[in-house]
């Protein structure tokens, strides 16, 4: 129970009814026009962006798992790959309206839940800031990797690093975020806000409440 939260005995106690107000349901009504104005050009060209490059890495892995292959470049992946094909508008609209400190806990198909924070919390962070978070990940082992023969923004080096680290982590490799141990359905990234997603279908809810609680408490 939470310091902050008093608990008279009496009122707690006291005989009652628990009763519930109606829960809306199919509200949303604005047109394209009407959402068109919550957005600039460049921030719709961000979500299109993150939604194109979900759908690209999850069609990859496809491809991967039933032809042995993408792009013409053979790879054998013996683990499991639960895609997310035709999720990617519902993980990056999410994402797109979380902080960078806000935390997400995905489904057993996240890939594109990570991806989508990831890039999110890529859009929002300043570029000492990601670079910051890139050297201090297991000592920059993952930054060499992309950092070579790159000649890009910080930005597209962040993104390079995000995609690179969550594939890496799929395929079981040491240079996945988790050391290669998470796999497709236990992938993570802290610093991004992107914690342990889960296996059990729905079993994120209630670890996602009680890191809301400890945030709570703690802020």
């Amino acid at each position: 129970m939470p310091k902050i939260q008093f608990i008279d005995p009496a009122e707690a106690r006291k005989p009652g009814f628990v009763e519930f107000q109606p829960i809306p349901v199919n509200q949303y009504q604005k047109t394209v026009k009407e959402e068109r104005e919550n957005f600039t050009d460049d921030e719709l060209k961000a979500i299109y962006h993150d939604m194109a490059l979900i759908r690209e890495f999850e069609t990859m892995l496809n491809l991967i798992k039933t032809k042995g292959e993408y792009n013409g470049v053979a790879y054998n992946h013996p683990g499991p790959a639960h895609l997310s094909i035709g999720q990617e508008s519902a993980a990056v609209g999410m994402a797109w309206t979380l902080t960078v400190d806000d935390f997400i806990f995905g489904s057993h198909r996240s890939h594109g839940e990570i991806l989508a924070k990831g890039m999110s919390a890529i859009h929002k962070l300043t570029d000492d800031e990601l670079m910051k978070i890139m050297q201090g990940f297991f000592d920059g082992s993952v930054l060499k990797i992309v950092q070579k023969d790159f000649n890009g923004t910080t930005k597209e080096l962040a993104r390079r690093f995000l995609v690179y680290g969550t594939l890496a982590e799929i395929f079981a490799r040491e240079t996945g975020f988790n050391r290669g141990l998470g796999g497709s359905m236990h992938a993570f990234f802290t610093p991004f806000g992107v914690y342990p997603n889960n296996a059990i279908v729905g079993g994120s809810g209630d670890i996602a409440v009680g890191a809301a609680l400890y945030k709570k408490i703690n802020r």
